[in-house]
C-alpha cells in the first residue's frame, strides 16, 4: 500500500514501533516492552495510528474522524501529526478533524502543499441558529474564535505590562 510508509515515519517519531499481544498493546524500544498504559498518550496516538495503517483500516477510500489530535500531544509533534495527515489525504484517505488549537490549524495553512485540499471550517451561533464559515486559508475565517483568543490574551499582556494608557 503506498500509505505504508507512513507507518514507517510515526515510528521514526516516537522512537519504537508498535505490537500486541492480542489483549494490549505494547511500544517496543530497543528490544523492551513498555505497556502501553506506560507510555506517554501523544505517543499512544501516534501508536495507534501507526497501528491502523499498518493493519489496513485506513487505506485509500477511508474516512478518518479525529476530535481534536492535538490533544495531549507534546507540541513539538503538532507539524508532524500535520504532515503525516497531509500525506494521508495526498493518499486518498479524507480527513476530518475539530480542533480547538491555533497552532494545528496553522500548520496546516503553512504545510500543505499547492495541490493539497484543505478546508477550515469556523461553526458559530447566531441567535438559535449554528452558521459556518469557510475558507482554503485558516487566517481569514469570520468569525474565527482561536486567533480572536489569542489577541485578548496579548492586549491583556500589554495592559500589564504598560497599564491602561
Amino acid at each position: 500500500s503506498p500509505i505504508q510508509p507512513i507507518v514507517e515515519r510515526i515510528y521514526k517519531h516516537i522512537g519504537g514501533e508498535v505490537d500486541s499481544d492480542g489483549e494490549s498493546f505494547f511500544m517496543v524500544r530497543n528490544g523492551e516492552r513498555i505497556p502501553f498504559s506506560l507510555e506517554a498518550s501523544g505517543y499512544r496516538k501516534f501508536g495507534l495510528l501507526a497501528t491502523i495503517i499498518r493493519n489496513e483500516q485506513i487505506k485509500k477510500g477511508s474516512i478518518l474522524f479525529w476530535d481534536e489530535p492535538e490533544n495531549s500531544l507534546n507540541p513539538e509533534l503538532v507539524p508532524a501529526l500535520v504532515d503525516i495527515l497531509l500525506e494521508l489525504s495526498r493518499n486518498g484517505v479524507q480527513i476530518f478533524l475539530a480542533t480547538h488549537s491555533e497552532i494545528l490549524a496553522s500548520y496546516f495553512s503553512v504545510n500543505k502543499q499547492k495541490d493539497d485540499g484543505v478546508m477550515f471550517y469556523s461553526l458559530y451561533k447566531d441567535g438559535e441558529q449554528i452558521k459556518a464559515d469557510k475558507s482554503e486559508r485558516f487566517d481569514l475565517l469570520i468569525p474565527n474564535t482561536l486567533t480572536a483568543e489569542q489577541s485578548r490574551l496579548y492586549e491583556k499582556e500589554l495592559e500589564r505590562t504598560f497599564g491602561n494608557g
